[in-house]
């Protein structure tokens, strides 16, 4: 791989001298001087024509590193930014309520959607959508994938975690979280939200190499994204003046808390899968080739999975965070305090790993480290204490 990237550059420095070496052939002698001046015109308008393509590829290039190099906005302080505004809100307002005696409601906004919303924004606003660039999905010159190397693809990776997390969040939000006990008409706003998000992530305006849509012109994915923030915000407008439902039981946290802990059990599950070179084997009773590697630094796509998962967690980092502030009546009623506080941080710290270079390496090893595994390990903590509260609710 290394000789086809050094040949391939040394044939593009190549051509690019030549751009500058370049002449036509001189014309007979005693040609006509008007051949004379077209040979030197189009001389001269060739290698304007090359140089400017190769100023606007070098552009295309570094608007590609400029997006991919590092993530703006992104801070674990994240949750605070967005859920302080609206408990001071909430703590000033007069009592906005519905309804008398037991039935009676009090209506704010939904700190789960407010979350939802500003990282749906952190992603396609704040942040260009990495997975549906040109740039992207060319790889290296077309010849190599992004993914397939150690770096330039680490955000991208990133961005999909986040948006796994948002997916499976607005689905939970739909079906058990915006509407009565599942007896209640779906909210309409909520459901447009959900088909937004499950929109293709890697789609540009034009997209020939993909056979359902190959010349478009569709819709890209960020601006697709960019539609479900409204709906958010109008939702938990209407959740203000008492229009909309938050159905915050104790059984729908059950719920949700069930659908986070698969969620991040298939991520702790892919690392762990990625980083076992070795298995062992019972009816054997010996240590059989496992799917994953112990390369270290050398596996490329280890920063894949890590990323992913990274992103999965930075997302739940918040949202775990804003279902505390939703459903503080369950979980003060059912004490759920001390352990609530246990899965949140585990959630943070796993969320918090961030190293220069991914590493794929053994967990016993010396020099290079198990990067991979250090994550699931982080992620299987915080799934523990997820279990033990949805345990604990379903007494």
């Amino acid at each position: 791989m290394i000789e086809r990237i050094r040949s391939l550059l040394a044939s593009a420095w190549t051509w690019f001298r030549g751009l500058f070496d370049f002449k036509l052939p001189e014309p007979t002698e005693g040609g006509p001087e008007r051949f004379r001046k077209a040979r030197t015109a189009a001389s001269i308008g060739w290698r304007v024509g090359a140089i400017v393509l190769v100023l606007l590829f070098i552009l295309w290039n570094a608007n590609f590193l400029w997006n991919v190099l590092w993530t703006r906005g992104y801070t674990l302080a994240y949750p605070e930014t967005v859920l302080r505004p609206l408990s001071m809100a909430v703590s000033e307002e007069n009592d906005n309520t519905q309804g008398t005696g037991a039935e009676v409601r009090r209506c704010e906004r939904s700190r789960i959607v407010a979350v939802q919303s500003y990282l749906v924004d952190f992603l396609v606003n704040q942040n260009a959508w990495v997975p549906s660039m040109p740039q992207y999905k060319l790889g290296f010159f077309g010849v190599l994938s992004w993914e397939a190397t150690p770096f330039f693809d680490n955000k991208a990776s990133f961005q999909s975690g986040v948006l796994r997390a948002l997916r499976r969040t607005s689905v939970e939000l739909v079906d058990i979280l915006g509407r009565a006990r599942g007896t209640s008409e779906v909210d309409k706003g909520l459901q447009a939200a959900r088909g937004l998000l499950q929109y293709d992530e890697s789609t540009w305006w034009f997209n020939p190499f993909d056979a359902q849509r190959p010349f478009g012109p569709v819709q890209p994915s960020p601006l697709i994204y960019r539609r479900a923030v409204k709906l958010y915000d109008d939702y938990n407008q209407r959740l203000e003046k008492c229009e909309a439902l938050f159905d915050a039981r104790a059984d729908n946290l059950q719920q949700f808390l069930d659908r986070i802990t698969n969620d991040i059990g298939s991520a702790a599950d892919a690392l762990a899968t990625r980083s076992q070179a070795m298995r062992y084997n019972a009816p054997t009773q010996t240590f059989v080739p496992g799917e994953g590697n112990n390369r270290g630094w050398f596996d490329t796509r280890a920063d894949n999975y890590f990323m992913a998962a990274s992103g999965q967690m930075y997302a739940y980092h918040g949202l775990i965070q804003a279902a505390r502030v939703d459903f503080s009546g369950v979980i003060e009623k059912r004490d759920l305090v001390d352990v609530w506080n246990r899965m949140e941080e585990h959630v943070a710290e796993a969320a918090a790993l961030a190293p220069a270079i991914v590493s794929n390496g053994r967990e016993d090893g010396l020099i290079m480290p198990a990067h991979l595994s250090v994550l699931a390990a982080n992620i299987l903590r915080a799934r523990a204490n997820m279990t033990e509260l949805r345990d604990i609710l379903r007494r």
